[in-house]
């Protein structure tokens, strides 16, 4: 028991040691793509620690992770995004409920797995879920870019409006914010129409790439298990499930806390959050199912060799 406990105690040093440099270290742990878009590596340590770790040192790994993007954000934050996770609610909060979990998906997958069609119910939450979010995943993203110039001149007109039924705005300045919000109104029809065509045409492109990406992944997904004779297939489940649950929890902590950095309403909030989610979060965790699965396996069979 002594012995047990001090291996966990040992890993869970190793992990945070790990998950600490890359958080740190520039473009490692956190790759940023553009301005206010970043590529998350760090979470593959947390993830691969949560196989071998018990709760509440898988829980440690998390708080650590969140702690090292808070001072990473404090380093290096340059966009409103980034500056975002200097709270403490938002980059810690969110990434201590994300280890615990994917704790909780780790053995309850571990379980189906051991029922007589586990494998196969796995195969098909996997091959759901990741189908469903690319294919809706880009849709959204593609309708929030397309339509992005109609949205901000509505916001545009509702500030107008508002500045111009202020009682405390000069009267010439209310008059020309009144002018300036009924000039837009008149051109919010053209501009949502050719939104309508830019969406339309994006989509004719972009899907049939995203239909051919859903058949390579399923492809992919099923080559791995049968590669590994049916072994641990709630592996990569784990993986991606964990990893979207991670995208989504910062996404929505960032909308409760900092929502003006979506710069939109509720509903268009939640279709970025669902697209952000479902494209870039599955990036994520398609990254860590190529990273984490070799580790985790060869750990895993180099412990029951040893046991």
């Amino acid at each position: 028991m002594r012995d047990k406990r001090i291996l966990q105690l040992t890993l869970t040093a190793v992990f945070v040691t790990i998950i600490l440099v890359m958080s740190l270290l520039p473009q490692v742990g956190f790759i940023t793509i553009m301005p206010g878009v970043s590529v998350t590596l760090v979470h593959i340590p947390v993830l691969v620690g949560v196989f071998l770790l018990d709760r509440r040192n898988s829980i440690i790994l998390g708080l650590f992770m969140g702690l090292g993007s808070m001072i990473a954000a404090y380093i290096y934050g340059a966009t409103p995004f980034d500056l975002a996770f200097q709270l403490p609610w938002i980059s810690v909060i969110p990434r201590v409920l994300f280890a615990w979990l994917a704790f909780e998906i780790t053995n309850g997958f571990r379980k189906v797995e051991q029922f007589k069609l586990g494998k196969l119910v796995l195969f098909a939450i996997v091959s759901f879920l990741s189908s469903f979010a690319l294919f809706y995943g880009s849709k959204s993203i593609v309708h929030a870019n397309a339509f992005s110039t109609y949205q901000a001149t509505q916001t545009e007109i509702a500030t107008l409006n508002e500045e111009a039924s202020n009682p405390n705005t000069d009267p010439v300045t209310a008059l020309a914010s009144q002018l300036k919000a009924a000039s837009l109104e008149l051109s919010l029809p053209d501009i949502y129409e050719d939104a309508v065509t830019r969406e339309a045409n994006v989509l004719k492109v972009v899907t049939p790439l995203v239909l051919l990406l859903i058949v390579a992944f399923i492809v992919t997904y099923y080559w791995y298990i049968e590669k590994n004779q049916g072994q641990f297939v709630f592996i990569p489940s784990v993986l991606i499930v964990s990893t979207i649950t991670h995208t989504i929890l910062v996404l929505t902590t960032i909308a409760l806390f900092k929502p003006v950095i979506f710069s939109a309403g509720f509903t268009d909030t939640i279709s970025i959050i669902y697209g952000i989610a479902m494209t870039n979060g599955l990036i994520e965790a398609l990254v860590a199912v190529l990273v984490g699965s070799p580790i985790i396996v060869g750990i895993l069979n180099f412990t029951r060799k040893e046991a």
